[in-house]
């Protein structure tokens, strides 16, 4: 039996969830699973090769647009799917349930962020016959509104073939204008409270009070910018702080840094965290979220407590210091990754799944 999906993904960018979805509908099993993906018609998504896969674009203006469950409901009419999979956030986790309750199809939604919900989230899912979380950080969110309903984690996956670029010091040094001797820390977010930034800045200070010769690269936008390159400035590390904005080269980058910092106060699982451990990158973080199930602290990488930049910042020296140490994280990240984060078990997770409901 063939079982026709129906997937959801309204994000306009092919990074995060929506990346996940284009490996999901690639690798699921063509002689089991027939893919249809509702996207929104001016998204990058909507332009990615997916032999398997019959792409629906369809206009959507964001989280308030009332239009969008009706265009969801004549497609479900219109093409009789037997799951309704709502991988996006922006609106489609309240329509799809609501839709799929109306369509009388069963629905499953992934959920990829570990902020707490308000209590109504119950009526919310109550839609669904499953809520897929991609860490069992999400999951312990999720579990707090969901009753009689399916739970599984299924982890998101990084595809390894894509991060196999080798160090191009010349090209990335020219680039960001990094001193030939410096040490380089990165990191990739956007640039929004929860993801630390600001710890890492402030701990540049006293990695600069023990070495000059570190330089670190933050990548990503958001509403925080203007405020963290004032306080890079007025932290007197300010000359050895870029900010670089958003960057669709993080495979090449990857392999020139020498220590990956994501002190993020919540995070789903961490993407970023799975392409630094498919680089071999050393990678220092916090035990929010799903982050733990990446980096086992001492063995896949570093683990401070969010909001401590001295203890960031010690951490920092440390594996800077240590090369050997830094190499052997880098190296066990890697194994860690490669057998616990593939498109294959992602896709034979939800291929169970998808049998399980029909």
């Amino acid at each position: 039996m063939t079982i026709k999906v129906m997937h959801v993904e309204l994000g306009r960018q092919l990074y995060g969830g929506a990346k996940q979805v284009e490996y999901l509908i690639n690798a699921l099993p063509e002689d089991t699973i027939t893919s249809h993906l509702v996207c929104a018609s001016d998204s990058a998504i909507s332009h990615i090769p997916a032999p398997g896969c019959i792409k629906h674009p369809v206009p959507y203006s964001g989280d308030t647009d009332l239009r969008f469950p009706f265009r969801l409901y004549r497609l479900i009419k219109s093409l009789e799917p037997d799951i309704l999979h709502i991988h996006s956030r922006r609106g489609a986790d309240v329509w799809g349930g609501l839709v799929s309750s109306l369509c009388g199809i069963p629905a499953v939604c992934t959920r990829r962020v570990d902020n707490k919900e308000p209590a109504l989230a119950a009526l919310k899912y109550r839609h669904y016959k499953a809520v897929v979380s991609i860490s069992r950080g999400v999951h312990d969110v999720v579990s707090r509104h969901c009753k009689q309903i399916l739970q599984p984690v299924i982890h998101s996956a990084v595809d390894l073939n894509d991060f196999r670029y080798s160090r191009d010091a010349e090209w990335f040094r020219e680039k960001y204008d990094i001193p030939a001797n410096h040490k380089v820390i990165a990191n990739f977010a956007q640039l929004i409270p929860r993801k630390g930034q600001k710890d890492l800045i402030m701990a540049m200070q006293a990695v600069m009070a023990r070495r000059q010769d570190v330089t670190c690269l933050l990548f990503g936008k958001g509403k925080q910018q203007a405020a963290y390159q004032q306080l890079a400035d007025d932290s007197g590390a300010g000359k050895n702080i870029r900010l670089c904005g958003f960057t669709s080269d993080v495979p090449r980058i990857l392999p020139n840094i020498d220590v990956m910092v994501h002190p993020a106060y919540a995070e789903g699982l961490g993407i970023i965290l799975l392409q630094a451990g498919a680089c071999k990158v050393p990678m220092i973080s916090c035990p929010a979220g799903g982050i733990p199930e990446i980096i086992h602290n001492e063995k896949t990488g570093l683990l401070v407590e969010p909001g401590d930049p001295a203890a960031l910042a010690l951490e920092i020296l440390r594996l800077l210091d240590n090369p050997a140490e830094a190499r052997a994280l880098g190296e066990n990240a890697f194994r860690h990754v490669q057998q616990h984060f593939s498109i294959a078990a992602m896709a034979d997770a939800y291929t169970g799944l998808y049998k399980s409901l029909v």
